[in-house]
């Protein structure tokens, strides 16, 4: 049996640092990211819909939101100290150094975490939107740059 898929793209703007690279990415730069989220699911909702696209907005672009025009760095890098100043906006990674394959990996998990088991997301408006028991996050996958990604997902 098919599975009906949805997606959107969005872009942030942010800077890391890669402390284990041999050579200048290990200094801190910026990148204009490209986060595309694909939602899947085995039928349609009662407006024929996987997910309303704008459920879809509403969280990724909250969970972006914390990402946009922040500093990227592995837990435990000596830049967190030096950047204590803009703490609000530096985001620290346990999983390793902020790559775009762990980046990839954070973002899926935490949208999955919301896209899990039929909830209710509120747009800026106010407007509720349902996200239907059933709609799995299949891939988050990141552009660092205009011809490079990295994407994480789970096998179903």
């Amino acid at each position: 049996m098919g599975k009906f898929r949805i997606a959107r793209r969005f872009e942030i703007d942010a800077g890391h640092r890669l402390s284990k690279h041999p050579e200048l990415c290990r200094f801190p730069h910026g990148h204009t990211y490209r986060v595309e989220v694909v939602l899947c699911a085995d039928r349609l909702d009662d407006h024929d819909m996987v997910c309303d696209t704008k459920a879809l907005k509403t969280v990724v672009g909250s969970e972006l939101s914390h990402l946009d025009h922040a500093m990227l760095l592995a837990e435990g890098d000596p830049a967190v100290e030096s950047l204590a100043a803009f703490a609000d906006r530096v985001v620290t990674f346990t999983e390793g150094d902020p790559t775009t394959e762990i980046l990839a990996q954070h973002l899926f998990r935490r949208l999955r975490a919301v896209f899990c088991g039929g909830s209710t997301v509120h747009s800026e408006t106010g407007a509720a939107y349902v996200i239907p028991a059933g709609v799995l996050v299949e891939r988050v996958r990141v552009w660092e740059t205009g011809t490079t990604w990295a994407e994480f997902g789970e096998e179903s």
